[in-house]
């Protein structure tokens, strides 16, 4: 019954979209522009999709690059100003030219983890999983007490299909909550994993992944244990309202209406809520639902969301002989 709600929730939602196809294009036909829409927002294409697809970013219509790049242009010894550059790149989803700027700051601050860490990010949204994981093995070896270090090297283990070192990287991070590290090193302004016992909202999404990378490698009694004994009903979460949802959902606390209310299909919520729906389906042995809706959330335009990635990399990837048994996922027009 419980599966049955599932399914009806989820496909409800996905079918109110049904009308309005996400503006995506084989890779093949790049001169061919998938709507007017995406002719006008669109900047270059910054990779391609686990199934060719061609994934843009935007044009800078509000000039916020130049300044960047010229206040570093000004002063190109100041890593921070790197930073800040790069980022801004990040934020029109222009990845090509951010990995770039990471590469240059790598080469030319090699004791700073913090590119180490973006790029290994970036790797792992232009769907570069290996990269990532190159990248952000190094920068928690130089950090072991970065949470965002830590966090991301799971993520790039989970798209890569090796859940359990996805597992075990985010239980390293998380234990330091009760037994610190000795020696910690400089953040220089970044999140540490011990204090997370503070930060709820940080907590919360590598929980949601560490869950899940326990169910994906086939620890389901560890997952059990874990989401029983070390996730709270009880906590006040603000800014990561769906990843928190999505634990009470599966610890039984929340019925599926619950944890998908307000959830609206097209947003990003949707997205990362709907893909560990289909996640935990997936593990229960109900893969044609799984595939299902990864197959329909692979292919949404919110492309750099994790949601995204999750779905395009189980249903593309990890789990795509299982899924080839229900079909194909749709193509663009």
């Amino acid at each position: 019954m419980r599966f049955s709600l599932i399914l009806m929730v989820v496909t409800a939602g996905l079918a109110q979209q049904a009308a309005k196809p996400p503006a995506l294009v084989p890779i093949e036909k790049l001169n061919i522009p998938k709507s007017e829409e995406s002719a006008k927002d669109a900047d270059q294409p910054q990779a391609g999709s686990l199934n060719g697809n061609a994934l843009f970013g935007f044009k800078d219509t509000e000039g916020r690059i130049a300044p960047a790049i010229a206040a570093l242009a000004r002063n190109p010894k100041d890593p921070n100003l790197y930073l800040a550059a790069a980022r801004m790149q990040d934020s029109l989803l222009r990845f090509n030219e951010s990995i770039g700027m990471y590469t240059e700051a790598i080469e030319k601050f090699p004791a700073d983890y913090r590119f180490l860490r973006y790029r290994g990010h970036r790797y792992l949204s232009v769907r570069k999983f290996r990269e990532g994981v190159a990248d952000l093995e190094k920068a928690v070896k130089m950090v072991p007490n970065s949470f965002d270090a830590s966090y991301y090297l799971g993520l790039a283990y989970y798209f890569s299909g090796e859940h359990a070192k996805a597992a075990a990287e985010f239980g390293r991070c998380e234990d330091q909550i009760k037994k610190p590290l000795a020696v910690k090193k400089d953040l220089l302004g970044g999140r540490s994993c011990e204090a997370m016992k503070d930060d709820v909202n940080s907590m919360v999404p590598l929980q949601y992944w560490r869950f899940l990378a326990l169910r994906r490698s086939g620890d389901m009694a560890g997952a059990k244990k874990y989401l029983d004994e070390e996730v709270s009903a009880k906590l006040t979460v603000t800014s990561s309202v769906p990843f928190y949802d999505s634990l009470l959902f599966f610890k039984g606390v929340k019925e599926v209406n619950e944890m998908m209310v307000g959830a609206n299909e097209g947003t990003r919520d949707f997205l990362l809520r709907s893909s560990g729906v289909a996640t935990y389906l997936f593990t229960e042995g109900e893969r044609a639902k799984a595939c299902g809706i990864w197959a329909r959330n692979a292919m949404d335009q919110n492309w750099d969301h994790l949601g995204v990635l999750n779905s395009e990399s189980e249903y593309w990837q990890n789990s795509r002989a299982a899924c080839s048994l229900y079909g194909a996922a749709p193509k663009p027009q």
